[in-house]
């Protein structure tokens, strides 16, 4: 062969000065896409300190955000039940003020029948579940807070039974639910402890099924579906004056059930301004991290600009000496 690429101390120069123009283009061509410096060892000068630093800071920010937004999507749901419960409580409250004394013993039976699912809806919405947590539970997250309305219900006929009088039936609920017969049934738990949503701050939404505003509702809900369920049978007038009690006793729950809102309330706007500072605080740390990696896009640019010709020129030289012949480059 006369090719002058034969040369065995020629080719290797040539192919390195090839794949170090292509490496470099390559490299270059990175950077100017993605806005990053293609050798961020290089950039840092092996100080990978402050970048270790800022990576750390925008991981724990990324743990709060988490924990902020899995609080406020429980503490809207714990919002969203309590106004339906609120809503619930009030109409069938005020239907029962201004028609059970009025009322013929199948109407008086219609009211209490409506009254029957409202419960059986406000238990279930006791036991709504929000990313596989019950929102009205504590640390047991894995069981339902509250049995069925009906258990409930069963449990409450039996504690009650032998007591006679409307007025000793209503104080007998009313002591069920504020003490111990209610807790039994209810398996929740103790409440969730804080939880970090900000640099030295925590929050939380220790608010269960066993909250008194709760205990309160549930207990004029229960008065009218133990009427559905046969209470004071056969005594119309007795039926009405309990029943006209009840819906005095969920007219005067909306007052707890306000401040049960509210300290939920309170949570959310903690839970808001964190978000906020966490926001910002992240836009600030990318924004420091991107200044320590980032691109100058000027530079990249003369600098891709360079190689594209330096590159052309090299292949324009590796094309003429490729064609070029012994005789020929001895003449």
């Amino acid at each position: 062969m006369d090719r002058i690429s034969s040369n065995p101390f020629l080719t290797p120069a040539l192919v390195r000065q090839g794949a170090d123009l292509r490496a470099k283009l390559q490299a270059t061509t990175q950077e100017m896409a993605t806005g990053k410096q293609a050798d961020t060892g290089a950039t840092l000068r092996g100080d990978f300190g402050r970048l270790a630093a800022t990576d750390h800071a925008l991981a724990r920010i990324s743990g709060y955000t988490a924990a902020t937004s899995e609080l406020t999507l429980t503490a809207s749901a714990m919002q969203s039940a309590l106004a339906m419960i609120s809503q619930a409580a009030e109409q069938l409250g005020s239907n029962l003020l201004s028609t059970a004394s009025g009322l013929s013993a199948p109407q008086l039976a219609a009211v209490t029948s409506s009254g029957m699912r409202d419960f059986e809806t406000v238990i279930a919405a006791l036991n709504t579940r929000v990313s596989e947590r019950p929102v009205f539970g504590g640390v047991n997250s894995a069981v339902a807070p509250l049995p069925d309305a009906q258990s409930i219900l069963g449990a409450l006929e039996t504690a009650i039974a032998g007591v006679a009088t409307p007025e000793d039936i209503s104080a007998a609920v009313d002591s069920w639910f504020a003490g111990a017969g209610y807790e039994a049934l209810y398996t929740g738990g103790a409440p969730v402890g804080g939880i970090a949503v900000a640099a030295g701050e925590t929050a939380s939404l220790p608010f269960t099924a066993l909250d008194p505003a709760i205990r309160e509702t549930l207990a004029g809900f229960a008065k009218v579906a133990l009427l559905d369920r046969g209470l004071l049978a056969g005594d119309h007038a007795a039926r009405a004056a309990f029943a006209l009690g009840a819906g005095v006793d969920l007219q005067s729950s909306s007052d707890a059930r306000a401040v049960l809102a509210g300290r939920i309330g309170t949570t959310e706007e903690q839970l808001s301004r964190a978000q906020a500072r966490n926001s910002a605080e992240k836009s600030a740390l990318t924004l420091a991290r991107t200044a320590l990696i980032e691109a100058d896009p000027y530079e990249a640019t003369v600098r891709l600009e360079d190689l594209e010709s330096r590159l052309d020129a090299f292949y324009t030289i590796t094309a003429r000496l490729s064609r070029l012949s012994l005789t020929e480059y001895l003449r």
